[in-house]
């Protein structure tokens, strides 16, 4: 105990993953870019660094940068504070619902679910950066190792307080910002990975001078599921509208086929007499949970399920801001004024850069859209001899499309204070629209009539403030 700070705060958190996501060891092996960071069981886990620098980030944005050092701690030459938070690692759940710790044994392993996360390549997205003339970019091809949307992770936060209302307000803020907002933590947050629920919330708090504080103190269990002598934190009781991020969202439906790639496997039943299509739509499978009659949860892998990763929104719109930008500022290819995607301003303040020295994180957040029970076709091309006019010999091929799916794309614009540039927002507004009015293709073949999307419902760009922040100068 700290006889300055005898109030002990106590938080058990649980996170489900809404979407792929990995925090990466940052090097490779012989096959892919990336691995996933795995606990001593070969399981996928959070890292406390993690973890604690994201809620560092989003308190100090929020509250402010004294604020955050009160509660994290700093190093500042020689002056500094210990931060009076701990935070440990996020353990897997397994299929019944269990952060189990230790070393597990091969029983516990045998879990159906611990199985199929201790897959090193559970799944792999292959990625290819695209230029304004839809080519790959050299040395613009990559993979990303992942873990599946679904999983669920436990870990805690501990913290020394006081008996005063600086420590209350401290504590009830971060309380605020776990049950506010979608957490988004590891790699490619803004590409559409690493987005998190908060599913469960139990807190104790134990005053030490105190025999009963004590008492409870002693007692108390660090296991991640072992909720005795706790209360459930209810989020409703915390929700803070001010606090909730500016989206815009768009219910779009499309208008034939279309198709990102990355397909391995074809999901439709196969006669013996069909053959696969050779080029088939991106797909991915994810954790279920499923509530029994007796109100306990378990989980299951599903089937592999179409999938439109948010990476393909962000590209197409990324460029389609570069453009309208020009336009705007009357720059264009002929008289060599045009800025390249990469160099321009709007691209830049809303994507971020990663060029030399310099480096900023973008502002605009993705998110991939999973599909269920999609209508499909499959086309078959050949190709045509351009002297002759006839079918190259070995040259017919099939892809699979799928057929006028209905998405919703959503954006969260996570600093939106820091553009005050009516051009860049008025060069955002143009892209997205762009995407509902069906001028803006998303994924493969957009130049022969595939992944036109339309807004058919007449709501158009529907902004979580009622578009104050994109029509007016300033932040919102």
């Amino acid at each position: 105990m700290i006889s300055s700070r005898p109030v002990f705060h106590l938080l058990k958190v649980t996170l489900e993953a809404k979407s792929a996501h990995a925090i990466h060891t940052g090097h490779g092996d012989t096959v892919h870019d990336s691995l996933v960071v795995r606990d001593a069981n070969g399981l996928p886990t959070l890292s406390g660094s993690s973890l604690a620098g994201v809620l560092r980030h989003a308190y100090q944005r929020q509250y402010g940068e004294a604020a955050t050092q009160a509660l994290f701690g700093y190093a500042n030459g020689q002056e500094g504070q210990t931060s009076w938070l701990s935070i440990t690692w996020g353990l897997t759940h397994n299929s019944h619902n269990q952060a189990q710790e230790g070393l597990l044994t091969e029983a516990q392993l045998s879990d159906e679910l611990y199985q199929q996360l201790s897959d090193d390549k559970l799944i792999v997205r292959q990625r290819v950066r695209l230029n304004d003339k839809g080519s790959s970019m050299d040395a613009g091809k990559f993979d990303v190792t992942l873990v599946p949307a679904g999983t669920r992770y436990s870990f805690n936060i501990s913290y020394w307080g006081e008996s005063s209302e600086q420590t209350d307000t401290q504590w009830n803020n971060l309380l605020k910002l776990l049950t506010a907002q979608d957490i988004r933590i590891g790699h490619g947050t803004n590409s559409g990975y690493g987005l998190f629920d908060v599913v469960a919330l139990h807190q104790a708090v134990w005053d030490l001078t105190t025999e009963a504080g004590q008492a409870n103190y002693r007692q108390h269990d660090r296991a991640r599921m072992n909720y005795k002598g706790m209360e459930t934190v209810s989020k409703d009781n915390l929700n803070d509208s001010a606090l909730s991020p500016l989206s815009a969202v768009l219910d779009l439906t499309a208008e034939s086929g279309w198709r990102v790639g990355g397909g391995e496997r074809y999901l439709e039943t196969e006669s013996q007499d069909e053959r696969a299509p050779d080029m088939l739509p991106m797909h991915e499978a994810k954790i279920y949970w499923h509530t029994q009659s007796d109100g306990k949860q378990t989980a299951k892998m599903g089937n592999q399920q179409y999938l439109l990763p948010a990476s393909a929104i962000k590209g197409a719109i990324r460029h389609r801001v570069a453009y309208h930008y020009n336009c705007l500022t009357q720059r264009f290819v002929d008289d060599d004024t045009a800025y390249d995607a990469d160099d321009s301003p709007a691209v830049t303040a809303l994507f971020g850069q990663a060029k030399d020295k310099q480096a900023s994180a973008g502002i605009l957040a993705f998110q991939d859209v999973y599909l269920e029970n999609q209508q499909h076709k499959v086309l078959t091309h050949n190709k045509i001899d351009k002297f002759t006019s006839g079918v190259i010999n070995g040259a017919l091929f099939s892809e699979q499309v799928l057929w006028q799916s209905r998405i919703k794309v959503q954006i969260d614009i996570t600093k939106p204070e820091q553009i005050t540039d009516m051009t860049i927002k008025q060069a955002l507004q143009n892209a997205l629209s762009d995407l509902a009015k069906g001028w803006l293709p998303l994924g493969a073949s957009g130049s022969r009539g595939l992944g036109a999307f339309l807004d058919n419902t007449d709501q158009g760009i529907q902004w979580s403030d009622s578009q104050m922040w994109i029509s007016t100068q300033g932040a919102a």
